[in-house]
């Protein structure tokens, strides 16, 4: 009996590192399009567009790279745009970075690119972000547009810290090749696709979103800077909601009224407490730069004129 189990728990692991070579292995990385710029010794890369001034500045989520926003952009013709992979997402360089540096950062790479007074499109944990930095540098920000921002009460729950101990466990230099070898690369192919399809629903994955998030949000880099800030984030949140009656900044809402990641009354209550703010819920998930770029849109250029 006991020689049963074991070949069956052989077997077992057998097929699970035949699933982690076959079905769960992470397709290679891409080759980066857009420019590189180093702030502050940390190397940053950003999707620019020349256009007319205001520029817009779009800050993606957690996790995310800078091309969320690519339908977004293509209806802001002729506007000056700029995109970026946060300091520890995409290409900029990895690993955690906090939230005073990530502001630190964005202050001064929008400082070397000359943009001044931008409207700043946050989406999700990036709408954390847009409204810290305009809650720090108030007359710097034209306008906010918070698409399905974590803020107004939303909290981690116990998965998602544990998920985020797991992947902190996976970055160990003993375990990664080990785990990476046998496993890991089912794990995280599995996870991305499941929380991608719940992020979506109830639409359908955008296929090009679904194949960044394997290809370069599932590296350890990546993953290393989405545990730090996923197990932060109640605290930074917990924090902003207690100043978000004080930002004056001029600013647009938008909330999927069927979001699992933000749920509809936090966008609400961001509305409710911002001291200029109007709410626009659409519907579907949390991915409104894929679902409704065009609402993305027009909201910025509603917040254009000064």
């Amino acid at each position: 009996m006991r020689r049963i189990v074991l070949l069956a728990l052989l077997a077992l692991a057998g097929l699970v590192v035949v699933l982690n070579w076959t079905w769960g292995r992470l397709p290679g990385e891409p080759t980066p399009t857009g420019r590189f710029a180093t702030i502050d010794g940390v190397r940053i890369r950003y999707l620019e567009h020349a256009g007319a001034d205001p520029a817009i500045v779009l800050v993606h989520g957690l996790p995310g790279t800078a091309n969320d926003f690519d339908k977004v952009v293509a209806l802001l013709p002729g506007r000056h745009t700029i995109a970026l992979d946060r300091p520890g997402f995409g290409y900029s360089d990895g690993g955690y970075h906090s939230m005073d540096r990530q502001l630190t950062l964005l202050k001064g790479l929008l400082d070397a690119r000359g943009i001044a007074r931008p409207i700043v499109v946050g989406h999700s944990y990036g709408g954390t972000i847009a409204l810290e930095f305009a809650d720090r540098y108030p007359s710097d920000v034209r306008g906010l547009v918070l698409v399905d921002a974590a803020a107004g009460g939303e909290r981690s729950g116990w998965f998602q810290r544990a998920q985020s101990r797991f992947v902190q466990l996976l970055s160990w230099p003993v375990v990664q090749p080990l785990a990476d070898a046998t496993f890991s690369q089912l794990v995280r192919s599995a996870s991305a696709k499941q929380a991608d399809t719940a992020a979506f629903d109830p639409n359908p994955v955008d296929p090009a979103h679904e194949h960044r998030v394997l290809a370069i949000n599932m590296r350890h880099e990546d993953l290393d800077a989405f545990a730090g800030e996923q197990l932060r984030a109640d605290g930074v949140i917990t924090a902003l909601d207690r100043r978000l009656s004080s930002i004056a900044t001029p600013s647009v809402v938008i909330q999927g009224d069927h979001d699992k990641f933000v749920k509809p009354a936090h966008g609400r209550r961001i509305a409710a407490l911002l001291s200029h703010a109007r709410l626009v819920m659409v519907s579907g998930g949390h991915m409104a730069p894929y679902v409704h770029p065009g609402v993305v849109a027009a909201a910025a250029r509603s917040l254009l004129s000064p």
